[in-house]
């Protein structure tokens, strides 16, 4: 989302498509490394019933989290 990173965490935001179409297929051989994401929580609590398995369904946005080990952060600047 957007041309720059985020103001407040200098990370990126990124959200899925709205299009309703499956996900792209991406080759291994361009892929550099996981991502690991983060969500944008907004101001409403989180239920504690929500489990990983309904996190991409639950939220609409993600950071990019470049600040999980030193090669995502020299990857994700």
């Amino acid at each position: 989302m957007g041309d720059s990173p985020d103001d407040h965490t200098s990370m990126w935001i990124v959200q899925p498509d709205d299009d309703g179409s499956p996900p792209s297929i991406i080759h291994l051989n361009s892929v550099v490394c996981a991502a690991h994401l983060l969500p944008v929580f907004g101001q409403e609590f989180v239920p504690t019933t929500l489990s990983l398995i309904d996190t991409l369904d639950t939220f609409t946005r993600f950071y990019v989290n470049k600040f999980v080990d030193h090669h995502t952060f020299e990857i994700v600047f």
